[in-house]
């Protein structure tokens, strides 16, 4: 595993990777290794259903990433996906330590969430992970400590603050699929404005790149920057 403490953060990775396939290209290298977690189905399945359905390889869901990291040269022979019922914990960790990138699809973030904290108890391994991770919707906002979902993007229609894994200890807040409409901006700005922090708003045209190490933000394509002005 090669040290590079990135997080890549799309709404919609089909749409944000074009945008940032040069720069990735400079940090990601065709050999490194990707570990896949789809773990953010919306109810429960079976193992079966994990890999003859959910994510089948060449299977749709599997298809739309593959077709992203292939991009930036990732090459299926060193793409795993790991299956949270089959896959021991031992594994899951050994799998991790062994992986350059971790790719985190979006869906269902809280169980996502479950599957990472209470099922497999694999927290650790991603909170101090030191490679690269690569986010999409659920799979962008949970590696914040703490993040939100608005009402628009909320399967209970409603504004809520959840738990996420903690990968980024939240140097800002991060929204995703935003919309360019005034009052859903106004209520990120008193979001932002209440608990004191920038909130980046990341259309599904829009990507940013956040180096772990340094803290050096890097903003591609459509985003609203919402600085928060302890002045104001």
């Amino acid at each position: 595993m090669i040290l590079c403490m990135y997080s890549i953060l799309f709404s919609k990775i089909e749409c944000g990777m074009d945008l940032v396939r040069e720069r990735l290209r400079t940090i990601i290298k065709p050999n490194f290794k990707v570990a896949i977690f789809p773990w953010a189905f919306p109810t429960e399945i079976s193992s079966k259903e994990f890999e003859e359905d959910y994510f089948k390889i060449d299977g749709r869901r599997y298809n739309k990433y593959y077709n992203e990291l292939k991009k930036i040269g990732i090459s299926k022979d060193n793409i795993r996906v790991c299956n949270p019922y089959k896959d021991t914990r031992d594994i899951l960790i050994d799998i991790i330590n062994n992986s350059d990138v971790l790719l985190l699809p979006g869906g269902n973030p809280e169980m996502f969430y479950k599957k990472v904290v209470q099922d497999t108890e694999l927290l650790y391994y991603f909170k101090y992970y030191k490679g690269i991770i690569i986010g999409e919707s659920a799979g962008t906002e949970l590696q914040l400590k703490r993040y939100f979902i608005t009402a628009k993007n909320n399967y209970y229609k409603y504004f809520a603050f959840y738990d996420g894994f903690g990968i980024l200890n939240d140097p800002f807040y991060i929204d995703v699929h935003s919309i360019n409409n005034k009052r859903y901006l106004d209520k990120l700005k008193k979001v932002s404005s209440k608990k004191k922090k920038n909130i980046y708003a990341i259309f599904d045209d829009g990507a940013l790149i956040y180096n772990r190490e340094t803290l050096k933000l890097e903003i591609f394509g459509n985003v609203i920057s919402i600085i928060y002005d302890e002045n104001n």
